[in-house]
């Protein structure tokens, strides 16, 4: 049975294909006696699950006996145009497939369990557990203070394994800032964005940090040999609320591992305090969370030497996601009010984050 004969829509799968899929798990274990005998399907994450299309299920197995939960999350590629095309130049499909195969078994940090894995030519699915009582931070309100401190924390538990380390065996396919070629396709592909970019979103932005952007595109180079000269590590680089399931007790468990790559893991902090906090709660937590985070990797087993350019690192990493927001969000339809306030609230706060740490200072450097 072929995955490419399966609808697109994961709400739409029948009783008989998701009973296949369990039963054979693709790059997951198979549970052979995984048979569904009925299933419901709500859409899930719509406003926020840009290259994916997610729906909740709850199935009633045949056989009530069997170890397997009921409440699960099917995720298959966005049918979105836009999205499609940023999905198939970043290969994320295939990333996420591999990373639920080979390196999920590898980290600390949680991650919801795989119950099937299947990927052929851009066609994907993965089944995973419904974390019943864990939610996703809401990206637009914007990260509480104990949700900040949490995430950063795991954030760095995620990255001091692998900080400065050769790359484990078996994770050659894993993509990295150091591999030939990607800076300079990103840098056209950035170039190419910025006009209608800046036409969808410059209005919202400060001159300066526009001046800063259209300056660093013909510099990415000298930033990813600025990136290459310190420790590299495993990144999510997609590290958002929305991707980030809390429980009450305060477990953060952490989803949509499309982007993951080797990178230097100030990007990922970058991401995440410069998009996903309020722009007044990010200035007063700022500090806080990169020492949060330095100290963190420390703990773990980072010596303190190798820590010592989060600082700088963290304010150069916002001119990366300068341009590779201006590269993806370009393309992506806004089709309702939620999406357009999210897409507004990432790139009002990332670029005033630049701004307050004067990230423009670095470009005469390079």
């Amino acid at each position: 049975m072929s995955i490419l004969d399966f609808p697109s829509d994961p709400t739409e799968l029948t009783e008989k294909q998701l009973s296949f899929l369990f039963q054979d798990g693709g790059f997951a274990r198979a549970n052979p006696g995984a048979e569904v005998a009925e299933v419901t399907a709500e859409v899930l994450a719509a406003d926020s699950a840009f290259l994916g299309r997610l729906a909740h299920i709850e199935v009633t197995w045949s056989d009530d006996k069997i170890e397997l939960p009921n409440s699960f999350v099917v995720k298959m590629p966005t049918l979105d145009p836009g999205g499609r095309a940023v999905g198939e130049m970043l290969n994320v499909w295939a990333r996420e497939a591999h990373f639920y195969d080979r390196l999920a078994p590898l980290i600390t940090t949680p991650v919801p369990s795989c119950r099937a894995n299947f990927l052929e030519d851009q066609k994907a699915i993965l089944i995973l557990d419904f974390l019943d009582g864990a939610n996703p931070g809401d990206q637009i309100a914007g990260a509480s203070p104990d949700q900040a401190r949490a995430a950063v924390e795991a954030l760095a538990q995620l990255h001091a394994p692998f900080w400065g380390e050769r790359r484990p065996p078996g994770l050659d396919w894993v993509p990295g800032i150091d591999g030939p070629g990607v800076v300079e396709g990103l840098a056209r592909a950035i170039e190419a964005s910025l006009p209608n970019f800046l036409s969808r979103f410059g209005n919202l932005l400060p001159n300066q940090t526009l001046d800063w952007l259209d300056q660093f595109v013909p510099l990415l180079s000298s930033w990813r040999s600025d990136v290459l000269s310190k420790p590299l590590t495993i990144t999510h680089a997609d590290y958002r609320l929305a991707n980030m399931l809390f429980e009450q007790t305060g477990k953060v468990t952490i989803i949509d591992w499309q982007t993951a790559m080797f990178s230097g893991g100030a990007t990922d902090l970058s991401f995440f305090v410069a998009t996903n906090l309020e722009i007044n709660l990010r200035r007063e937590l700022e500090s806080e969370l990169i020492q949060l985070y330095s100290d963190t990797l420390v703990d773990c087993g980072v010596s303190a030497a190798a820590t010592k350019s989060v600082q700088d690192d963290y304010a150069k990493a916002h001119l990366w996601w300068m341009g590779m927001l201006a590269n993806n969000l370009s393309s992506i339809e806004t089709p309702d009010e939620v999406s357009r306030t999210l897409f507004e609230a990432m790139l009002t706060r990332l670029f005033t984050a630049a701004l307050d740490a004067d990230s423009g200072r670095f470009l005469e450097g390079w």
